[in-house]
């Protein structure tokens, strides 16, 4: 969900093109063996903006399976056969720290985000912004003592998800996701994990089957009623009997632009559920022919 802040000019992302990387070690480079996952989870906004959020999300898929898992959430209890190894509180120096410990322990790492985001901001508790800027420097060679770090992907559900994907891919990562805007399908995430863990579906085409009619409409859906539940709204017009904000109806604009969209975001000419679409469409960018099952291949320069 993108985070409520003070209005600003945007600085607009810049998409990288997609990063080469040859997977064949040599001598100046390591294949760490250990699997790892660090899992960040935080939101703190209304039951609704929560919800939208969150929605159905299985953080067993972020634990199960690993060598080692780190879950950084308020409090959790494992509906699967294992819990995390590591438990700890959403905090913003206690995820850099894990990060930076299992990519020195020898372990290669899949991270997990799950948090409120804008443009170059990953929000924490205390009112605490990750910027780009900031994670390059905390991971740094002068600061950990490795080139790199062993990251094999990164899955991104804060908005603006995008507008760290260069930084991940230049720290290590071999490929990452994250969304052009707001995050209006969290429950996609599911999907994708299980493509992901079945070992041999690519990480771009386990983002593709994740995208499905269903998991749209159910999101949708939630908006819909929303809307719908707001009988006299005071910052955007409400739809007339029979249309809804997912419609190409100049209600939906006005909806969508007063609560989840920047002007220069909107779509202009096409319907709110279009919009929807559009806002959250998962860049992906690195090695995104990579799959689960070929991560003996992977070498960094650590």
């Amino acid at each position: 969900m993108k985070k409520k802040i003070e209005k600003k000019p945007e600085v607009k992302a810049i998409i990288p093109k997609e990063k080469i990387v040859k997977n064949v070690p040599s001598r100046d480079k390591k294949a760490p063996t250990k699997s790892a996952s660090i899992a960040l989870f935080y939101f703190d906004d209304s039951d609704f903006y929560t919800l939208v959020q969150n929605a159905q999300v299985n953080l067993q898929h972020c634990i199960d399976g690993y060598s080692k898992s780190v879950l950084l959430k308020e409090d959790f209890k494992s509906v699967g056969q294992t819990s995390p190894t590591v438990l700890k509180k959403p905090n913003k120096a206690v995820f850099l720290g894990q990060l930076i410990e299992l990519a020195q322990n020898g372990y290669y790492i899949d991270v997990y985000i799950f948090a409120h985001g804008n443009t170059d901001m990953i929000f924490f508790g205390n009112n605490l912004v990750l910027t780009p800027g900031e994670l390059a420097d905390a991971v740094s060679k002068e600061k950990t003592g490795l080139n790199e770090l062993p990251i094999r992907m990164v899955y991104q559900m804060n908005c603006y998800g995008r507008s760290f994907n260069q930084t991940w891919l230049s720290i290590g990562a071999k490929t990452t996701c994250g969304p052009r805007y707001v995050n209006f399908y969290p429950n996609q995430f599911n999907k994708f994990a299980s493509e992901w863990h079945s070992g041999n579906k690519s990480f771009t085409k386990s983002l593709q089957a994740s995208n499905t009619e269903s998991s749209r409409t159910v999101m949708q859906s939630l908006i819909a009623a929303s809307a719908a539940s707001e009988l006299f709204p005071k910052d955007w017009d409400k739809c007339s009997i029979g249309n809804t904000v997912l419609g190409d109806k100049a209600c939906a604009k006005s909806y969508f632009l007063a609560r989840w969209l920047a002007a220069d975001e909107w779509q202009n000419g096409e319907s709110g559920k279009d919009n929807m679409n559009y806002s959250s469409y998962m860049y992906r960018v690195g090695q995104t022919d990579l799959t689960k099952n070929n991560a003996g291949a992977l070498s960094w320069d650590l």
